[in-house]
């Protein structure tokens, strides 16, 4: 995505999302804060606007943030979220492609990927998320929040009508390169991670793990 079509879609994205599901990606996104209290240096990806980032920051006075995200509206978006927050000052906002970036290594102790990975494709995401590991410390912290295939069979045709009309609509407005959701966890395995913790919500259409570098 050299290009950021999320730009014509940033002010219109919260509504997108709430009509379509409440305030559940809110709740997944969210999920694992209480892990987060030590946590000093954050990279988020893709965040939007962001609001994850200021549900962060009110949790985590201390914590220094760099914020990548290909959209300039969506960084402006979320920039105004957080300005009235005393602690605003913490947060860094690159605009930038994440394949084009370059990842510091063992800088991080956490890094957020929150409705993020969903946006590519296998090859991409073996590519971004090698990237990802080598920027953790040892010990680091990986957030990954997003949709998932239930297992029941009623579940699992529901969720995959949602995923196809949700990949259609990405496809055409925002030039996404995937063209439907890949599962992680085998790649973040092969690159060091193990899960600490899960949790599922929307049933389990929505899922949001915690893992640690090993």
């Amino acid at each position: 995505m050299k290009k950021s079509y999320f730009d014509k879609l940033a002010p219109w994205y919260y509504f997108l999302e709430t009509i379509s599901f409440g305030n559940q990606l809110q709740q997944c996104r969210i999920s694992q804060l209480a892990e987060l209290n030590e946590v000093k240096n954050v990279l988020i990806l893709g965040d939007g606007n962001g609001r994850f980032l200021e549900s962060l920051l009110k949790s985590n006075s201390n914590t220094e943030i760099e914020s990548l995200d290909i959209s300039r509206n969506m960084i402006g978006l979320a920039n105004a979220r957080i300005t009235s927050l005393p602690n605003s000052s913490k947060v860094g906002f690159i605009h930038g492609d994440v394949f084009d970036w370059d990842f510091p290594k063992f800088k991080y102790d956490l890094v957020v990927t929150n409705f993020f990975l969903d946006c590519f494709t296998y090859s991409e995401l073996t590519n971004l998320l090698q990237k990802v590991s080598l920027s953790l410390k040892p010990q680091g912290k990986l957030i990954y929040g997003d949709f998932s295939v239930p297992k029941s069979l009623f579940k699992k045709t529901l969720s995959s009508l949602l995923l196809f009309g949700m990949y259609l609509f990405f496809r055409i407005f925002a030039r996404i390169s995937a063209k439907t959701l890949h599962d992680p966890t085998s790649l973040l395995i092969e690159n060091n991670f193990i899960l600490m913790n899960e949790k599922y919500y929307l049933w389990s259409f929505l899922k949001s793990q915690l893992w640690i570098k090993n």
